[in-house]
């Protein structure tokens, strides 16, 4: 018996067997729905001292999987309007198209259907991306040349990194479209935000109150802080030791 034989007709039949599922998946079309409208600056300018973690205080929704979406480059913080795009195949033309059309502060949102091996971004599609004013991209799938992107000062989350990458090779996907990205669902012109903790999506309509709350949870946030450095502990400040004085119980502890 041959192993590296058969383990290389083994890996081919698999990788066949991967590439006509992505391919089932083709619509023969590529669907394009128009550019949405830009997220207020008054929006914009309330979240951007905010972090993504200060949200995490006041909601759960619309986070994507942090296993999953992760930072490629640390330090980056950018708040802006989805563009979203779904490549279900190997063929990434639409994301090619896109990149013309991006204005200054759209953030890229890419469904990859599934796929953790083909990459769609990397130092060339980054450079075009960065060159259209496009603040970041979310990617629900690999990425490539991490090295170039970073150099093309271009933020971008990802499930991880892949030298393999897509190829223009037929239509399907879609432009402005709802996609599933990090396990949310992200319409075009919903608010992005993403740093260093994560990636969230707030619905458009909810991007007004969700700021402002934000906002002002920042705010105290900062004051705590000035607050125990003048003397105040934690506890007494969040209420916990005022909890814990209501419901704590003694305990017996053998010697």
């Amino acid at each position: 018996m041959n192993l590296l034989t058969d383990n290389n007709h083994s890996a081919i039949n698999s990788e066949i067997i991967e590439k006509e599922k992505m391919f089932e998946q083709m619509t023969e079309q590529y669907e394009i729905a128009p550019m949405p409208g830009q997220i207020d600056n008054e929006i914009l300018s309330k979240l951007s001292g905010v972090s993504v973690a200060t949200v995490g205080h006041l909601t759960w929704a619309g986070f994507m999987d942090h296993h999953r979406i992760a930072p490629r480059q640390f330090g980056k913080r950018i708040i802006g309007t989805a563009i979203t795009l779904r490549l279900p195949t190997p063929d990434s033309t639409l994301l090619h198209y896109a990149s013309g059309r991006l204005r200054p502060g759209d953030i890229v949102v890419i469904d990859r259907a599934g796929d953790s091996r083909l990459a769609c971004l990397g130092g060339n599609v980054a450079y075009g991306l960065a060159r259209s004013g496009a603040l970041g991209a979310i990617v629900d799938g690999p990425i490539c040349d991490p090295d170039e992107i970073a150099e093309h000062d271009l933020p971008v989350w990802s499930f991880g990194v892949s030298p393999i990458t897509t190829r223009r090779t037929g239509p399907a996907g879609s432009l402005n479209l709802p996609v599933n990205c990090g396990g949310v669902v992200v319409h075009a012109g919903d608010l992005i935000m993403a740093d260093d903790s994560g990636v969230i999506c707030i619905p458009r309509a909810e991007a007004a109150v969700l700021a402002n709350a934000a906002a002002a949870k920042e705010a105290t946030s900062t004051q705590r802080r000035a607050d125990m450095k003048a003397g105040a502990t934690l506890g007494a400040l969040s209420g916990a030791d005022d909890l814990v004085a209501e419901y704590g119980v003694s305990v017996e502890v053998a010697q």
